[in-house]
């Protein structure tokens, strides 16, 4: 997933890891192929390395409103749980909002 030019990608990825196991000892974190899906009871957040230089950060926030940086996915349209994300192209871009709207997904998902 990180492999050639994505490999710049790695210590975004490895940031948004450290805070998601900070969230709590209930997170697993499951890469796969093309994905990581990052599950408490259910898909609470996924990473997703979109590009060479950006990795959309997506989030369950039902409910929560799109602004210019948490985007709508569609997800709602399709009834996924995914339906909001960040774009992140720099480890300064996980900033408080991100922090913010993890920890709102987190606590949506007990």
């Amino acid at each position: 997933m990180f492999s050639g030019k994505k490999a710049a990608l790695i210590p975004i990825y490895e940031k948004l890891v450290e805070i998601l196991f900070a969230l709590g000892k209930d997170i697993k974190v499951c890469p796969g192929k093309t994905i990581v899906p990052i599950y408490r009871k259910h898909v609470m957040a996924q990473i997703k390395p979109s590009t060479n230089t950006r990795i959309d950060f997506g989030l369950a926030l039902k409910g929560t409103k799109f602004t210019k940086r948490l985007l709508d996915t569609g997800g709602l349209a399709r009834k996924d749980r995914i339906t909001h994300h960040v774009e992140i192209t720099l480890i300064g871009h996980i900033d408080d909002d991100v922090r913010k709207w993890l920890r709102r997904a987190y606590e949506m998902d007990e």
